[in-house]
């Protein structure tokens, strides 16, 4: 029927029909709507040539001016901005809100550990820096109270529990393993607080509290039944060879190390001839040996003072270990 349409057309119209179809593209959207004939009045549908009701040559309605819309210049989208770099948490505060309700120590801590790991030590600083270490005098003090610490507390346990363990069949011994027992809780608590001062090991700074509402004998069998009791009393034994052996080594190591550092002193400068039951005795070695005792000297000494430090943080673990640990 489309057909017959163009055959009744004039070949002129027919031909700018097909052109404008060709060459105009797709129609626009005004001429897209539909409208009726002038002639017969017949509902023409879009983009007709012709009216299906007469054949009559249809005149596309007046379409509205898009030449503004299509030719107006589109505007270039704006360059989207780099986006920053992620910086590390908690820099800077909107990242983490946390971060900002840390106390001031917290913060400060938090930033020494993001500043990085601190390089270590020279040799030197390690080999030297002893000297300057407040911990390591400390220490020295501890062992060389240790000795009568050491014969102090073996006394008290050993004596203390002979005479109570010989008079249990009698009523006076019961008491006297009372005493012993509470003087062992006492002696562990000063010697806690003497490794805490001298040998910086947190320690327990009250004994162990007994349970609420007891009598004197539920009391005793508290004492008898804690485990720190026992362990604080085995370590009371044991600090006998201990503090002798301490005390053995920081005199005898620092006094031959000041002895061989002062050996120009005493070799070059001094009298080193002695007189044994009428003979005179040469004590002192050669003159050419007196660089290398200062030598020997100077090396014992630093060797002592690690040695010290050493000591005295193995028996503050040992220490914490029998007297709190143990004992839960």
């Amino acid at each position: 029927m489309a057909a017959a349409y163009l055959g009744a057309a004039p070949a002129h119209e027919v031909a700018a029909a097909i052109e404008s179809a060709l060459v105009g593209g797709a129609t626009p959207a005004a001429e897209m709507v539909s409208h009726p004939c002038q002639k017969c009045g017949q509902k023409v549908h879009p983009g007709a040539m012709f009216c299906t009701g007469c054949g009559t040559s249809v005149e596309a309605a007046p379409a509205a001016d898009t030449t503004a819309v299509r030719e107006a210049p589109v505007a270039p989208e704006a360059p989207l901005a780099p986006l920053p770099p992620t910086p590390p948490y908690g820099q800077p505060p909107q990242y983490a809100p946390p971060y900002g309700a840390y106390p001031a120590g917290v913060q400060a801590g938090m930033a020494a550990a993001a500043a990085g790991v601190v390089a270590p030590d020279s040799f030197w600083r390690q080999v030297f820096g002893v000297f300057a270490d407040p911990a390591v005098y400390k220490a020295l003090v501890y062992m060389i109270l240790s000795l009568g610490t050491g014969i102090a507390y073996f006394t008290i346990v050993v004596t203390g529990l002979s005479t109570a363990g010989g008079m249990l069949v009698l009523i006076i011994g019961i008491p006297l393993l009372v005493l012993v027992l509470g003087l062992v809780r006492a002696m562990a608590l000063f010697e806690g607080r003497l490794v805490e001062w001298l040998l910086g090991a947190r320690m327990p700074r009250r004994m162990r509290a007994v349970p609420p509402d007891t009598n004197v004998l539920e009391r005793i069998m508290f004492w008898v039944k804690d485990g720190r009791t026992w362990a604080s009393m085995a370590y009371m034994i044991i600090m006998l060879p201990l503090g002798i052996a301490y005390f053995t080594i920081s005199v005898t190591f620092i006094a031959t190390s000041l002895g061989l550092i002062t050996a120009p002193a005493w070799g070059w400068f001094g009298d080193h001839t002695f007189i044994y039951e009428g003979v005179a005795y040469d004590w002192w070695f050669p003159v050419w040996g007196i660089p290398l005792a200062f030598i020997a000297g100077v090396l014992l000494l630093i060797g002592t003072m690690h040695l010290i430090r050493w000591i005295g943080r193995g028996h503050a673990a040992f220490a914490k270990a029998m007297l709190v640990r143990l004992g839960k």
